[in-house]
């Protein structure tokens, strides 16, 4: 058997055990590495033999995705230990390429507001508000159902996501992931005119979905459509170019910045947590840990200097 073989073998039988974009990916990655080693015989494989032949992609491809690649090869090559095909694993001496550290892009408090304000009256402009003030995933927000939202008390629950890309609702991403996260008042007036002015609109699809954000076919809003509002908006804004998820970076580091502890910020942005912090993930919702309560403090403060320097 060759490498080739192997790894198709080895995508066919995991292909109902894991997430199907996960398998995707997977399918990517593996098809790169079979133009690279898919004619080595699997077995006398070495660290050494691998390391020859993965040079060849080396300034070919982003080395962000060169590390991927050779982390799908050790899952791989791992799994065939575990199947008996290999005595040992030849992937353990297999040295990965470095990752230069990448720079975030996150806003500032003023560059926040300069865009919100730059965002209103855009079809997606209430998407934008929520991944800047919750800090959540976009599939996050497009997997949010009205049963999710009490408008009464002001506050949402992440109960599930939204895969993106096949736009279908699926767990979320990780337990700690479900949380409850206040709103500010304005965003939740916001929600009951979206929701008032879609019920006019609404087709069977939507409303049997009970999304807060579907698309006529009832199916979460597309990716892409966020994206196109999010780049109007900073342009109109006259701010840098940012990614969606750019916007959840903005909203921990201003949390951050404001003094809130790295365990708290962990559970308002939903993060995998140790077991020693698992106490903190409510305590972060009982001290209405919230974005948007930054923003009104930092123009507040503003005003006050003014009127100081008025005076």
């Amino acid at each position: 058997m060759t490498v080739g073989q192997y790894l198709d073998t080895w995508l066919e039988k995991i292909r109902g055990t894991i997430s199907g974009r996960t398998w995707e990916t997977y399918f990517w990655r593996a098809r790169r590495l079979k133009e690279i080693l898919g004619n080595l015989p699997m077995y006398n494989l070495t660290a050494f033999t691998l390391q020859e032949a993965l040079a060849g992609l080396h300034g070919k491809v982003k080395p962000r995705t060169l590390k991927d690649m050779y982390s799908t090869l050790r899952t791989a090559l791992r799994q065939a230990v575990a199947w008996g095909l290999l005595s040992s694993d030849p992937t353990a001496g297999l040295r990965a390429p470095r990752v230069p550290r990448e720079e975030r892009r996150v806003l500032t408090v003023q560059e926040l507001k300069k865009l919100l304000e730059a965002a209103k009256g855009y079809k997606h402009y209430l998407i934008i508000r929520l991944l800047a003030l919750t800090g959540m995933r976009l599939g996050e927000v497009l997997g949010l159902k009205w049963q999710d939202i009490d408008l009464e008390k002001g506050t949402l629950t992440v109960r599930r996501a939204a895969d993106v890309r096949h736009r279908k609702l699926k767990e979320t991403k990780t337990s700690s992931s479900e949380r409850t996260l206040l709103l500010d008042a304005e965003t939740v007036a916001l929600l009951k005119a979206h929701r008032k002015a879609s019920g006019k609109v609404q087709s069977l699809a939507v409303k049997r979905s009970d999304l807060v954000f579907a698309s006529l076919d009832g199916r979460p809003v597309k990716e892409s459509a966020v994206r196109k509002t999010l780049n109007r908006a900073l342009a109109k804004a006259d701010l840098p170019h940012i990614r969606i998820h750019d916007l959840r970076h903005t909203a921990g580091s201003l949390l951050l910045d404001a003094g809130y502890s790295f365990p708290t910020v962990a559970a308002f942005l939903g993060h995998s947590s140790p077991a020693t912090t698992a106490a903190v993930y409510a305590h972060a919702v009982r001290k209405s840990v919230s974005v948007a309560a930054i923003l009104k403090e930092k123009e507040a403060d503003q005003k006050t200097d003014r009127d100081k320097k008025t005076c």
